[in-house]
């Protein structure tokens, strides 16, 4: 089970418990208490996994790996002695950094870039004319003075 994402019914199964805070494929985390209640046991020399199996979780259904990283991070939490926080370290990327999972979804997305940049083109175009356009009446106007003083003299 090892390295292998969790299946919607692990997902499901973990979801029940009060002692997770949140679940999804390839992240679970579990609550403050529950992590603080975990280091004390510990610290009493409790098994880990006898405090899995008494907290209403299945230590076979976490798998040795996510167990072990589970472990080693309740142990620094404790020694570092500021309290245990909800917070998972690893958060889900943002939607738009997640790959495209289908073709479809691809060319969706190329089609909105496409569509974006295309406005964005047009947009420094119209800068772009609009700058000229004032260039050169600045230059007529500059044109027009310098040929009104030496028309004077």
């Amino acid at each position: 089970m090892d390295r292998h994402p969790l299946s919607q019914k692990q997902i499901e199964v973990l979801c029940k418990s009060p002692h997770v805070r949140f679940v999804n494929a390839h992240i679970l985390s579990f609550t403050a208490e529950f992590k603080e209640y975990v280091y004390k046991e510990r610290q009493r020399g409790v098994p880990f996994r006898e405090i899995l199996s008494e907290a209403g979780i299945d230590p076979d259904l976490m798998g040795s790996r996510r167990i072990r990283n589970l472990s080693s991070s309740i142990n620094e939490q404790g020694r570092r002695g500021v309290g245990f926080s909800d917070i998972c370290k690893k958060t889900p990327l943002p939607a738009e950094k997640k790959a495209a999972k289908t073709i479809e979804d691809k060319v969706a997305r190329l089609q909105h870039e496409l569509a974006y940049v295309t406005q964005e083109v047009e947009y420094l175009k119209k800068i772009y004319l609009a700058d000229r356009k004032a260039q050169q009446v600045c230059d007529s106007k500059r044109r027009r003075k310098s040929n009104s003083k030496s028309s004077e003299t």
